[in-house]
């Protein structure tokens, strides 16, 4: 209904209740009273207008209010208060934009918190939430006036330092903010110890004409050194170079490919013979895997296998090279040899590894006992959820597990004793300078006094002198392998080299 339609209906109920019709003149005893009515009417329309009026006003400041709390908190992160990426690549956009204009440079540094994980985890999240906080409060007071920081999230943090006319400006940031993450954060009772691999990017040979891209390529580049940084020790900083960019291209080249070979039968099976240090008799054989990958030739693991390791392809990859080893040498485990195998930890986080084991033990009848499985000691040390469960399943089908590359890692003895360890793999780390260093020497006699101590087994790894070999038998070393005893084979030369029977297979 309109306001004159209100106001109409109004008037007529008044003029109805005097006894008075519109459009028939009032007696005169009925002007004043009628003219107190429409006083009195239009008064209260104009009180209703006003009322209303003013409701749309309030309305609509809330809205606007509303709407700019809502815009704000857009470009916020809730938890420290800084600008979050929206606003980061807003910022960095515009900051491109005018430094190109002045002709400056800008440079952008992106800065992770090494250990925050291990604080999150084990003090909780109440506790890694505050440490953020002071951690954005100690970097921000580590900046320029006309820097910025931003949280991307998670424990990451993006600084922007535009205006730069001296190259050694930012990288005095950067070390200002890793002396200040690296100090302690008191938490209530707890001192919260983190550290910070940072990556440095510039606009130096960057295209400044496409400012949306330029920034997410300084970004890009920024995290790219940061886990350069990381992966050469974290609590560092790292200058980006156009060397990373192909070191991550090449990488993904490979994954792509590794995620072929499986499928495609590009992958094979070498064999290195363990000895007994006793009479250097082959008493068995580890089982490495190679990558045939068309165009490239034969690759060995250090060229893809961390690579697989970040991927879920690992898996597949350890399940194949299980199940083939075990085919290959099933004969030969049978008349009393043993075979070695390694597996990832990342494998050892799915039950699929457990079913491949079981399959290739049902469908080649080796005895169990006549199968190691070698896991790392960080994987030991880490082995916590899933992959305790399954390394756990793998003990009670009846295999042996043996932990490589000992001495490298952090277990304790009561790890070792926990995880039933049958092996120890003495690092080559340590081997290849025990003829020539006496503190080598000596980290490998005590590693083989404290396995004997513990039941375990002994295996040295890459034996290359007799000296060495000599040392290691005085010492009381079970085992060996190296390329003293023999390099990694084929299958069929293994056998022909070492008088091992390994069964001949139909071509596939």
């Amino acid at each position: 209904m309109n306001r004159a339609s209100q106001l109409h209906r109004t008037l007529a109920r008044q003029l109805r209740r005097l006894n008075l019709e519109p459009g028939v003149s009032p007696p005169a005893v009925a002007w004043r009273e009628l003219l107190d009515i429409l006083s009195t009417t239009y008064t209260e329309a104009d009180d209703e207008r006003y009322t209303l009026e003013r409701s749309i006003d309030v309305s609509s400041r809330e809205m606007r209010g509303l709407h700019q709390v809502l815009s704000q908190r857009a470009l916020q992160d809730p938890l420290t208060g800084l600008p979050n990426r929206a606003a980061l690549i807003r910022h960095l956009q515009q900051s491109l934009e005018d430094c190109a204009r002045l002709g400056r440079g800008l440079a952008v540094l992106y800065v992770d918190l090494d250990g925050f994980k291990q604080v999150n985890d084990s003090l909780g999240h109440a506790v890694g939430d505050e440490l953020l906080i002071l951690a954005s409060q100690r970097i921000r007071a580590c900046l320029r006036p006309e820097d910025i920081v931003a949280r991307l999230g998670g424990d990451e943090f993006v600084v922007v330092c535009p205006n730069v006319s001296d190259e050694l400006v930012v990288p005095a940031v950067a070390a200002r903010i890793g002396s200040q993450l690296a100090a302690p954060f008191p938490i209530g009772a707890h001192d919260a110890v983190v550290s910070a691999s940072i990556g440095l990017a510039t606009t130096t040979g960057l295209n400044e004409t496409d400012y949306a891209a330029t920034a997410e390529n300084l970004l890009r580049q920024a995290d790219l050194a940061m886990y350069t940084a990381k992966v050469g020790g974290k609590a560092r900083t790292a200058v980006f170079d156009e060397s990373m960019q192909r070191a991550v291209d090449a990488r993904f080249s490979v994954r792509n490919a590794l995620g072929r070979a499986v499928a495609g039968h590009e992958l094979r099976v070498l064999y290195q013979p363990i000895v007994s240090l006793a009479d250097e008799r082959v008493i068995g054989a580890e089982a490495l895997v190679r990558w045939e990958r068309p165009g490239f030739g034969l690759l060995s693991p250090d060229e893809f296998i961390q690579i697989a390791e970040e991927s879920p392809l690992i898996s597949a990859v350890d399940c194949w090279v299980l199940q083939e080893a075990c085919r290959r040498g099933a004969q030969w485990c049978n008349a009393g040899g043993t075979l070695a195998i390694n597996l990832s930890a990342r494998t050892l986080q799915h039950d699929d590894v457990v079913r491949a084991l079981g399959q290739a033990l049902h469908r080649t009848a080796i005895s169990p006992d006549q199968l190691t499985l070698e896991i790392t000691e960080t994987t030991l040390l880490e082995g916590v959820g899933a992959t305790s469960h399954n390394l756990s399943r793998l003990r009670d089908l009846g295999v042996k597990l043996s932990i490589d590359d000992f001495g490298t890692g952090h277990s304790s003895l009561s790890q070792l004793q926990r995880t039933q360890v049958d092996v120890l793999k003495i690092d080559q780390s340590f081997v290849s300078q025990m003829d020539h260093d006496e503190p080598s020497a000596a980290i490998v006699n005590a590693i083989i006094t404290v396995g004997h101590a513990l039941g375990l087994s002994l295996v040295a790894e890459g034996v290359e002198r007799p000296g060495q070999a000599a040392m290691l038998r005085e010492q009381g070393c079970d085992d060996a392998q190296g390329w003293l005893f023999g390099q990694p084979l084929p299958a069929e030369d293994i056998d022909r080299t070492f008088g091992l029977t390994f069964p001949e297979l139909p071509a596939r």
